[in-house]
C-alpha cells in the first residue's frame, strides 16, 4: 500500500469501534502508520539491502504484543492500556493491509514464509510504476476516497447541531 494505510485504518476503526475515545483513536492511527518507520532504516542505514517487510516493525507478533500488553495494562490503568492497545491494533491493521500485495510473515518467529494475497507483476521499468498501474492501486484510491467522504460526513454531522442552535 502506498496511500491506503491511514484511510484504511480510519475506516476500520470508525466502523468497528465508533465510540473510541479521541486519544485512543489517535493512537490507533499512529499505530497504522508506525510500521513504515522502518523506511528510514531501509534508506539511510541498510542501503536498501533487505525489503523493509523483513524488519521487526513488519512482524505482526510485535503489534499483537502491543495489543495484548495494552489490554493487560488496562486492568491497572485504563487510559494508558487503551492507548497502547489502540496503537497495537493500528499496527495489526497495517499488517493486514500490507498482506494484500506485500509479503508479511504472519507466523514469524516460527516461519519466515510470507505470501501476498495478490502478486503485482513487474510490468514497468520501476516497481513503483508497476504498483501504481496495478488494479489494486485503484482499490487504494477507492478506500482513500471513501475515508475522505466518511470524514467529511462526520465533520458535517458534528457541526449541524451547532448551526441549528445559532
Amino acid at each position: 500500500m502506498f496511500i491506503g494505510h491511514l484511510p484504511g485504518a480510519y475506516l476500520f476503526f470508525r466502523t468497528a469501534t465508533p465510540k473510541l475515545s479521541p486519544v485512543v483513536f489517535a493512537a490507533a492511527m499512529i499505530g497504522a502508520m508506525a510500521p513504515d518507520i522502518d523506511m528510514l532504516w531501509f534508506y539511510f542505514v541498510d542501503n536498501r539491502s533487505h525489503h523493509h517487510h523483513e524488519y521487526l516493525t513488519h512482524r505482526p507478533i510485535l503489534w499483537l504484543g502491543f495489543l495484548i500488553f495494552g489490554l493487560i495494562l488496562r486492568k491497572w490503568s485504563d487510559r494508558v492500556g487503551s492507548i497502547i492497545a489502540g496503537f497495537g491494533a493500528g499496527g495489526l491493521v497495517h499488517m493486514v493491509l500490507d498482506s494484500i500485495v506485500g509479503s508479511v510473515s504472519w507466523a514469524w518467529p516460527f516461519s519466515d514464509a510470507a505470501y501476498p494475497l495478490v502478486t503485482v507483476q513487474a510490468t514497468h521499468s520501476h516497481w513503483i510504476l508497476s504498483f501504481l498501474n496495478h488494479w489494486t492501486f485503484m482499490v487504494e484510491i477507492g478506500i482513500t476516497l471513501l475515508a475522505a467522504f466518511v470524514f467529511w460526513h462526520r465533520q458535517r454531522k458534528t457541526r449541524e447541531p451547532e448551526a441549528l442552535g445559532s
